[in-house]
């Protein structure tokens, strides 16, 4: 625990940009594609262009630049049709104790009648249940605490790869509880790291 504390305590500037900003194109093309009314044909052209750019490329750019076509590619398959309407993005902070955590939800929209925030996962291994739970929980806390009562099929997050949409979280969950705790305890030893 304290090795991956020391991580976020003392990230050096380029892995921190880099973890923040990996998908970034992906997530940029994703909501644009729902901006223009759902075109998929938009959507992949938009993964093809990217796919030139990546071949002039060289090193972790070209790879990253890669890993945003797949994802562009999978989002296409799996949740392109989706009828999102997007809405102003929500930057929410969220404070457990002295440990903020920005809590910014990758899309922000109506489906229907029905307003959600959504987490997008672009990763090619499967995220663990207790990370979907976290993040799922965090969004929810975070926007409630920002003036948005989402129900908890409000707060989606979307497993690209594998086309898999988890819903939700609960308001006084036992989560809730295990990230204040969490938070306590990174509080407690941060001064030590």
């Amino acid at each position: 625990q304290r090795a991956i504390i020391r991580r976020y305590k003392y990230p050096t500037e380029d892995e921190a940009r880099a973890v923040r900003t990996y998908y970034r194109e992906a997530k940029d093309v994703v909501e644009a594609h729902h901006r223009r009314g759902g075109d998929s044909t938009w959507l992949l052209d938009e993964a093809a262009r990217l796919e030139a750019l990546a071949g002039y490329l060289e090193g972790q750019s070209r790879t990253r630049l890669r890993h945003n076509v797949r994802g562009l590619r999978a989002y296409e398959a799996n949740f392109a049709m989706r009828p999102f309407e997007i809405l102003p993005g929500i930057k929410a902070p969220l404070t457990f104790g002295d440990i903020r955590i920005s809590v910014v939800p990758d899309l922000h929209v109506h489906e229907g009648r029905n307003e959600k925030v959504i987490k997008l996962e672009f990763g090619v291994d499967a995220p663990s249940e207790t990370e979907v739970k976290v993040i799922s929980q965090l969004m929810f806390e975070a926007v409630h605490a920002a003036g948005f009562p989402l129900p908890a099929a409000g707060v989606l997050y979307l497993d690209v790869q594998r086309g898999k949409e988890h819903r939700g979280a609960r308001a006084g969950s036992r989560m809730k509880s295990d990230i204040e705790a969490a938070c306590k305890t990174i509080s407690n030893i941060w001064d030590s790291i």
